[in-house]
């Protein structure tokens, strides 16, 4: 059938506006019957798919259509259309054209007299839609007319899902049968509708399918563009949204009322605001409310509470209009700490931050509480937050955001690379599955900075500065070398300094006694259950031995051959010119990041220096001693492992002090160099010395040594230019 060349009109007659038909002319609507290929009486018009039907009044060449078709068609009187007669492209496609499930906006044709919200019986609507449209094909963002016994709805089609029509042959329902998302689909009596009131709209719909629906229809879960935290929105919704899906009736059966908080909290860049932005459009509610901690606070008396009540007006007027009807109000917290800590554990003496937690627990669970609230709080510090707003009734869920495993970090990396990929801009040798191997204990955050600095690199590779920057010919290709360097630069915030703990084991690990095999041995052996046993997720081993005998050395290359993701060293070092307090404060917040790792480990290096212990008096530092008995006894969070290595100089001070040595799984003995083949293996890890020297080197060998003061006397007696094994001979010799 070729294409029909047809002029707009309006409807001959008032009574055919909401048939949602268009009409030509009688000898046309035969001729374009009589094609035996054809569907039913469809034409194709902009990409919308209309029921065309005859009227005697309508001459040739017309087409004629109520001014709702024309307002979306973008279509004036006289103005001239292509239609054609409309067939499915594949005959195969048939049985998939009917529509399984229909979404559809409601909202007034013109608003209803004195702003009076009209209540209109979904089950009405669905009779009286069945009865005008039934066989029509309703396609996404058309818009059907309806004259609702006197009252004029504008309806628009939200979504579409098709259905096999042979389910509907086997007798299934509509509702229950395997359905695929599609544009259009042919609208019948097995067609469930959805309806939800249009944005903004006053509708008031009623009936069982009418009942306000807390999940967005239109929301897909492949889209949200956040990876790995499928668990944590599954249990989210099993506790916060399950009871909203089902009717008010049965809820008030049962006899409980909606979750009206969640807490999000967890480590910078994991996804919080993310998920909870997500979460806002995922329901089919109010536009959701997003309200930085910070910018609720006022210097003036009385307006920070004011500005927590008017975030709630909306939803209480509502509330006291409708009841459990009222849509649902959802209020994001970000930085939520800011707002609500402890209450009297401020110190600027205004206690408005106390009268704000007050006023927000009234809104939330007072005496005039609301059913059609949510609130979202989010947090890095969760201690923070006064213990009166976790409780049920407030914010009752609590969900740790926690830092991606390999399954969470290969998502977040096809999510930020989708775009080259399908743009052809993503080298075919670059493997996600390796690099989500390789960034252990990244963020999503920090995964999103990675993509963008190896983008940074091909950029630039792209850039020719030699004439002027000019962009050279050639399309931009992220390779994975750009990866590599990428990684090489991007730390994550958990994970390992290597040029903090690298300097300690700069020479190595010096194998000249088998018992320095054995502490290896040994200390793998820790690693190993620490990380394959359920049983012992805490292990501590102190390494204890003379100064410079390698205790910091070994302690470090055991935590870098563990191959954890997060490794962190505490050390007096760091600490110098910080009071007690601070110090404490510094290596309680080591093993709170170590516990959002899922294996972690933690050094602890020269605790007597640490805890500042001397001989005189004896005195030592008792805040920072009674923190380290507490935490290397605290066993780390459900699902994460520790492994703690301490150092220490003189096991029998720490014998002394309370019970520390028992807080140790196990104590290691770090040795000196005691005997000559002790000394002549540990030379020849340097391969400086011939054989002969070596044995002349041994027989002047008298007193024990460290490994840490020979390498010294080594390097020493290099600045001498005569005879290498003399002048290391007579050095030793001074230095013994």
């Amino acid at each position: 059938m070729a294409t029909l060349k047809l002029k707009v009109s309006k409807l001959p007659s008032e009574d055919l506006v909401h048939s949602n038909k268009v009409y030509i002319n009688e000898g046309l609507a035969k001729k374009l019957r009589a094609d035996e290929t054809r569907l039913g009486d469809y034409l194709l018009i902009k990409d919308y798919i209309f029921t065309f039907d005859s009227h005697p009044q309508i001459g040739d060449g017309i087409i004629a259509m109520n001014g709702v078709h024309r307002r979306y068609l973008l279509l004036a009187f006289n103005d001239i259309i292509d239609a054609t007669l409309w067939n499915p492209k594949d005959p195969k496609e048939v049985a998939w054209s009917y529509l399984g499930k229909l979404e559809i906006e409601v909202d007034y044709f013109a608003p209803p007299n004195k702003g009076k919200a009209e209540q209109i019986e979904t089950a009405k609507l669905f009779e009286l839609m069945h009865k005008m449209f039934s066989n029509q094909i309703f396609t996404v963002d058309q818009i059907l007319f309806v004259d609702f016994f006197g009252i004029r709805l504008q309806l628009r089609v939200a979504s579409c899902e098709v259905v096999n029509l042979e389910e509907f042959k086997e007798g299934a329902n509509a509702s229950d049968a395997v359905t695929k998302t599609a544009r259009r689909g042919i609208f019948h009596s097995s067609t469930v509708v959805f309806p939800k009131k249009a944005p903004g709209s006053q509708v008031n719909l009623i009936g069982p399918s009418g009942e306000p629906s807390v999940i967005n229809p239109s929301w897909n879960f492949e889209t949200m563009n956040i990876g790995g935290l499928d668990t944590e929105f599954t249990r989210i919704f099993r506790q916060a949204f399950a009871s909203r899906v089902y009717p008010v009736k049965v809820i008030e059966k049962l006899g409980i009322k909606h979750v009206r908080g969640i807490l999000l909290y967890g480590p910078p860049g994991t996804g919080k605001t993310l998920m909870a932005r997500e979460i806002g459009k995922m329901l089919n509610g109010k536009e959701p409310k997003i309200v930085n901690g910070p910018e609720v606070l006022n210097k003036y008396v009385g307006q920070s509470e004011e500005n927590i009540r008017n975030l709630f007006k909306e939803a209480e007027i509502e509330y006291e209009q409708k009841g459990d009807a009222s849509d649902l109000h959802i209020i994001i917290f970000d930085e939520i700490d800011a707002i609500c800590k402890q209450r009297g554990s401020r110190n600027d003496g205004t206690g408005v931050g106390d009268t704000v937690v007050n006023q927000l627990l009234a809104k939330i669970d007072g005496p005039k509480s609301l059913n059609n609230i949510l609130l979202i709080g989010m947090t890095n510090r969760k201690d923070l937050i006064d213990e009166a707003l976790l409780r049920p009734g407030r914010l009752e869920v609590h969900m740790e955001i926690g830092l991606p495993d390999t399954k969470g970090r290969l998502q977040i990396f096809k999510i930020h690379t989708r775009k080259m990929r399908e743009n052809k801009m993503l080298d075919p040798d670059v493997s996600l599955e390796d690099l989500a191997e390789k960034s252990k204990n990244f963020s999503g955050a920090e995964i999103e900075g990675l993509v963008k600095n190896a983008t940074a690199y091909a950029l630039n590779r792209n850039i020719d500065a030699t004439s002027g920057i000019r962009i050279k010919d050639g399309g931009i290709l992220v390779t994975r070398e750009d990866f590599e360097r990428a990684l090489f630069e991007t730390k994550p915030m958990f994970g390992i300094d290597e040029e903090d703990l690298t300097s300690f084991v700069r020479n190595g690990i010096i194998n000249f006694s088998p018992l320095v095999s054995r502490i290896i041995t040994t200390g793998n052996l820790f690693v190993n259950q620490v990380k394959n046993s359920d049983r012992t997720p805490l292990l501590s081993v102190l390494l204890e031995g003379p100064a410079g005998a390698g205790k910091t050395a070994m302690a470090i290359q055991m935590a870098i051959n563990s191959g954890y993701p997060y490794i962190k060293l505490v050390s007096p070092e760091k600490m110098v010119g910080y009071s007690e307090v601070q110090r404490a404060n510094m290596i309680a917040k080591v093993f709170e990041d170590a516990y959002k790792s899922p294996l972690s480990c933690v050094v602890v290096d020269d605790i007597e220096r640490l805890i500042d212990y001397v001989r005189i008096g004896p005195r030592f530092s008792v805040s920072i001693l009674q923190t380290l008995l507490v935490l290397l006894k605290k066993d780390p969070p459900k699902g994460r492992k520790l492994l703690i290595i301490g150092t220490a100089t003189n096991k029998n001070v720490l014998e002394d002090l309370g019970g520390f040595m028992e807080t140790f799984s196990a104590v290691l003995k770090i040795p000196q160099i005691a005997t000559a083949n002790e000394l002549k293996d540990a030379l020849v890890e340097f391969k400086t010395f011939t054989p002969v020297e070596l044995e002349r080197i041994a027989s002047a060998f008298s007193r024990p040594i460290s490994i840490k003061r020979l390498i010294m006397l080594l390097e020493m007696s290099r600045q001498v230019e005569s005879n290498l094994a003399e002048a290391f001979m007579q050095i030793l010799s001074e230095n013994s």
